[in-house]
């Protein structure tokens, strides 16, 4: 499995790096733009790893959910408090709005 937390400090890291450069003011709009699409790729890649059937189906499925509402709680708790109201580059909003895979959305964080 993908580490979670720390997926989500690279990309408020990198975003806090581009906020101090020119670019536009973060809002939660943008928060919440890319919360959803972090619970969408989340939510494709918990797929691949599910058991295809079965109890150990539906509980691997629970913990999913669960794990993945505490991943976009924490990027909207995080964004409203690190981000919201900073200068950010839009080509690294435009990546995390992109961004088809967590590893992808740890990649927007790169130099």
């Amino acid at each position: 499995m993908v580490n979670f937390a720390a997926m989500k400090g690279w990309a408020v890291c990198g975003l806090v790096v581009a906020a101090l450069g020119c670019g536009r003011t973060v809002t939660e709009e943008d928060c919440a733009h890319v919360k959803d699409n972090m619970r969408d790729a989340w939510a494709a890649e918990a797929r691949k790893a599910a058991p295809a059937d079965g109890a150990a189906a539906d509980k691997a499925a629970a913990v999913v959910k669960t794990e993945g509402d505490k991943l976009v709680n924490d990027w909207m708790g995080e964004c409203k408090k690190e981000l919201m109201g900073r200068r950010v580059e839009p080509k690294e909003m435009d990546c995390l709005l992109g961004a088809k895979t967590l590893g992808d959305i740890s990649k927007c964080s790169e130099p």
